[in-house]
């Protein structure tokens, strides 16, 4: 069984949801991380328009992105090439869909639940949808369970990170580095990120690399937040602008109709 700890985005917040999950979510979170992590990266355009200046983000994947990726990063990497050169988010939606099927459930079924599975913090059981339609669904495990507990602890103790930036950064990281690639489950974050990254690059003085999130030698390619290894100002948090995360939720959102809905609605099960 592999460790438990450093569960990527997508991993933690379906765990936490589980035998529920909102697909289109995970997904979402799934992007999030490789943005943080440097392997994707935001370049912003600037179009006039009658009224008022349109800032359209671009995502593509990074130079030097690491050609050996956990199975999960690497599909989602997959998708944003698949998208380029434009990069825009409908073209990522439009390939996410053909990627992982019309309700996004290959994400979860192939990539997901797989992850959690090796890791020990899930299984399939079969069960009756109304007493009547058999299904396979995922279901937390014991160590799971545990696990879960451990991620909500951490999250509650995270939203006081902002209280913490000016006054005690040391703790802030502390808090951060707990949590991992989970800590954007944590929504009330989103404002300070930037702030995140500056009190953190102090954790490791006189280390010049990754201070920008481009001279360290490349992306994090480890599938995980490791803060214990890598500077934390390296984490490129400013990627997690307002206008890229309204870009990412509007474009899942508008694709709810064409079959990018909720991968949990009846449970996230699929029919046996």
């Amino acid at each position: 069984m592999q460790t438990n700890d450093r569960l990527s985005a997508p991993e933690a917040f379906v765990l936490r949801s589980l035998p529920r999950f909102d697909v289109r979510q995970a997904l979402k979170l799934g992007f999030m991380g490789l943005l943080a992590r440097g392997i994707l990266r935001i370049d912003t355009e600037d179009r006039a328009g009658l009224i008022r200046t349109r800032h359209i983000p671009h995502v593509h994947v990074a130079p030097k992105a690491p050609a050996n990726l956990p199975r999960i990063d690497s599909s989602l990497v997959t998708v944003v090439r698949a998208a380029e050169p434009g990069g825009l988010m409908k073209d990522i939606v439009r390939q996410s869909l053909r990627e992982y099927g019309r309700a996004l459930g290959g994400f979860m079924e192939h990539y997901v639940a797989p992850a959690l599975i090796a890791r020990g913090l899930a299984e399939q059981r079969r069960t009756r949808l109304l007493g009547l339609i058999p299904v396979t669904r995922w279901y937390r495990t014991p160590a799971g369970e545990a696990e879960k507990a451990r991620i909500d602890s951490l999250i509650t103790d995270a939203r006081s990170i902002p209280s913490y930036l000016e006054r005690d950064p040391a703790q802030a990281a502390a808090l951060v580095a707990a949590l991992g690639g989970a800590i954007l489950l944590v929504d009330g974050l989103r404002p300070h990120y930037d702030a995140i990254a500056k009190a953190m690059r102090p954790q490791h003085p006189g280390d010049p690399s990754g201070t920008d999130g481009t001279d360290d030698g490349g992306p994090d390619a480890d599938g995980s937040f490791d803060f214990g290894s890598v500077d934390f100002g390296g984490i490129d948090f400013s990627a997690f602008d307002s206008g890229a995360f309204d870009s990412f939720d509007s474009g899942f959102s508008d694709a709810g109709g064409d079959g990018g809905g909720d991968g949990g609605g009846d449970g996230g099960g699929s029919g046996c």
